[in-house]
């Protein structure tokens, strides 16, 4: 499994979804659209994150812009959709606001293999 992170404008998350989804029918006789199991074990649309925050009158954070972009993660059953969603990844430091329970170190191990020098995939030194 592979756990990434991704960031899309609306459209370019409606066009992607698309290739990750199945229409089928539902027990009333229509259908229903689902994420294919084949491809995916789970997606989050976490939607347009905080990107600047202040403090209200009453000293509360509060949220003052939203990002342009839809953050999305996806745990993944087989290889990402290189074509389509390869673009679209983005690599929070581990790791963002949003979690797979039980899947960090998923996460941590693509981070570090697209990043094999950031200091968080660097041993500790031993002195």
């Amino acid at each position: 499994m592979k756990f990434l992170k991704y960031e899309f404008t609306p459209t370019q998350w409606t066009a992607a979804k698309k290739k990750i989804e199945l229409t089928m029918p539902d027990m009333d006789g229509g259908t229903e659209t689902v994420y294919n199991p084949e491809l995916v074990t789970a997606v989050v649309e976490i939607g347009k994150l905080c990107s600047e925050w202040s403090a209200n009158e009453e000293g509360q954070q509060v949220c003052t812009k939203y990002a342009a972009k839809l953050s999305v993660d996806i745990l993944w059953t087989a290889e990402p959709l290189g074509a389509w969603f390869a673009p679209y990844v983005v690599w929070p430091e581990p790791c963002g606001v949003h979690i797979f329970a039980g899947h960090e170190q998923d996460y941590a191990t693509e981070y570090c293999l697209a990043n094999p020098t950031a200091a968080y995939c660097q041993p500790p030194i031993e002195p």
